[in-house]
């Protein structure tokens, strides 16, 4: 795993996506990304909605 940085939640509890991994991800805007959060690590895993 890769440590991209550190970023706050804003207002509406929003998280901006880093561009460096938007760009890697090829993300657009209305694109999809799945949400797991690991209770055991107490963490989110983030991925690109692959159909």
């Amino acid at each position: 795993m890769e440590l991209i940085g550190v970023y706050r939640v804003l207002p509406k509890m929003k998280v901006t996506i880093p561009k460096e991994i938007a760009d890697k991800w090829g993300l657009k805007p209305k694109d999809k990304l799945v949400i797991y959060y690991d209770p055991e690590n107490d963490r989110l895993v983030i991925e690109k909605w692959r159909k």
